[in-house]
């Protein structure tokens, strides 16, 4: 119901943004009746953070007196935080509403206060509309404050799943907010108090650990992450839990039990009847969301070149250097240009101390997004930009001279970082696209360590599988980058790229974390179940 109405609160806040009330007034009588002043409406302008919108909104429900009681609520609440400062209609709404206390914790930047939570009255549905205006605004602190006061109160079943509801709705919304580990703790409390041997309800407890577990992953808090998912017993949740435990292990640095936990991913993704099952992202943080999109958008080479344009402008500014590399300098010497099946830019630079006057130049440039949490000064090898206008994604590799080779990675939202070692290298520059770019001295040397024979076109290559600049072939990254591979394989019905992983397994399955046995006759028998059937 709430996506129905995004549509029309995000155009109603454009026009608000830029002042075109004409539109707006048309608009809103074309709307009006097709129920503009429901409460979807409103929730969906709140939950997207949109305070004109929500202003305007309840102002319009306010003089048709339309939900009147609750929209003069709103009103008063929005009105008085976007002025930072309590209105007299605000003081007006009685302290023993939830809501009051939220928005009061919230205009000065603090906690509930205990003594007045117990005060409030029982009336659910304005808890849980305290608890939306909460996580609306990433207070999850006060979230937490609220179901602990929820719990005090004993609140039944019914009232638990109607919040689990709410909160499911907006999970999705919450983005890159910092400090969620309370709303993971919310999510944790709720399901020790929603008790019932009803299996709609076991369902539930079983998706609120896999929230908390995420809350716990996006909050750096890997063991409690890993502990959290085991409570995600739910068949429909398991493929779900493997994936978030070997992630987390991951990231903590526990690579054989981050292998462990993928081979039970692989074994539930290999069973018939589950195969399907990670069509459902319940986890749609919005680097998720930016990664499915990147995925699915048709890679233009024309908006490629365009990028790339900007990229070598805002560089050549500051006087660096960046030069092409992996496809993109396969594009190059094979083409000409940018590959039309490539999906994104790849580019390097020498020398971790230059990626902060290049991050600089970009986001200087007004054309370029970039992470900020990959800036790690040593640490970092890889940086991924947005180009704003196209929306294509750039890699910039950062190269560092390692005993005696020049090497790059790729650091993985996974959690590992995998190193490929080439030999050191002079640039030249050439034309490319119409500008002056820089690629290395001999292209065909480095094309040969990045892919070995470069000149044949080889649909199935996995280049972070069969680069013959991969440093440490076959040891515990690698073998994550296989599984990894392979279920992304399966879930694409790419079946012949699923053949040539299960052999580059084979070959490395006696060295620490090898791929057993049985777990390869699981994948080969997704392979023969889907190979074309011999003709008589």
């Amino acid at each position: 119901m709430l996506e129905a109405e995004f549509t029309r609160v995000t155009t109603i806040d454009r026009l608000l943004r830029s002042q075109a009330y004409d539109a707006l007034e048309q608009l809103t009588q074309e709307q009006m009746p097709l129920q503009l002043l429901g409460e979807e409406a409103l929730n969906a302008a709140r939950l997207m953070n949109l305070p004109a919108t929500v202003i305007y909104l309840a102002s319009l429900a306010v003089e048709n007196r339309r939900h009147l009681r609750q929209a003069q609520v709103w009103l008063a609440i929005y009105q008085s935080l976007a002025r930072s400062a309590p209105s007299p209609e605000f003081m007006a709404i009685s302290p023993k509403n939830p809501l009051r206390q939220v928005a009061s914790a919230l205009l000065q930047a603090g906690e509930l206060d205990p003594a007045a939570l117990k005060k409030c009255a029982n009336g659910m549905d304005d808890w849980f509309h305290a608890v939306e205006l909460a996580i609306d605004h990433k207070a999850f602190g006060l979230v937490d404050q609220i179901v602990r006061e929820l719990v005090r109160r004993k609140t039944d079943v019914a009232d638990w799943l109607r919040l689990t509801k709410l909160l499911f709705n907006r999970q999705s919304f919450i983005g890159q907010a910092q400090n969620i580990e309370p709303l993971g703790q919310a999510y944790a409390r709720i399901r020790d108090h929603l008790i019932s041997p009803l299996p709609a309800v076991r369902k539930v407890r079983s998706r609120l650990a896999l929230f908390a577990s995420l809350c716990h992953f996006v909050s750096g808090h890997y063991p409690a992450a890993v502990l959290a998912a085991k409570g995600a017993t739910a068949p429909d949740d398991l493929i779900h839990a493997a994936f978030d435990t070997a992630r987390a292990h991951c990231h903590a640095g526990q690579l054989p039990e981050s292998i462990a936990s993928l081979d039970e991913l692989v074994a539930l993704m290999c069973a018939a009847d589950t195969a399907a099952s990670l069509n459902e992202d319940i986890h749609a943080t919005q680097d998720a969301v930016a990664e499915v999109e990147q995925q699915q958008r048709v890679f233009d080479p024309g908006q490629a070149s365009q990028a790339l344009v900007d990229l070598q402008a805002a560089l050549s500014a500051v006087g660096k250097r960046a030069f092409l590399v992996s496809g993109t300098l396969l594009g190059y010497a094979r083409e000409g240009q940018i590959l039309a099946h490539d999906k994104d830019i790849d580019v390097g630079i020498v020398g971790w101390e230059d990626q902060f006057e290049v991050a600089n130049a970009l986001l200087q440039s007004g054309h370029f997004g970039i992470d900020a949490r990959r800036l790690r000064g040593r640490k970092a090898y890889h940086i991924p930009v947005v180009h704003l206008t196209t929306r294509v994604a750039i890699d910039i590799f950062i190269y560092h001279p390692e005993n005696g080779m020049w090497v790059t990675g790729v650091e993985s939202y996974f959690g590992y970082l995998q190193k490929f070692a080439f030999t050191p290298f002079e640039l030249k520059a050439v034309s490319f696209l119409g500008i002056d770019f820089y690629v290395p001295g001999d292209v065909e040397k480095k094309l040969a360590e990045n892919f070995g024979d470069w000149r044949v076109s080889d649909p199935e290559y996995i280049s972070h599988l069969q680069s013959p600049s991969t440093v440490d072939v076959g040891g515990l990254v690698y073998q994550i980058v296989g599984r990894l591979r392979a279920l992304e394989a399966i879930r694409a019905q790419k079946y012949e790229k699923l053949s040539r992983v299960i052999q580059l397994m084979e070959r490395h399955q006696d060295r620490p974390g090898g791929m057993r046995a049985d777990t390869l006759d699981l994948l080969k028998g997704v392979l023969d179940a889907h190979q074309p059937a011999e003709v008589a």
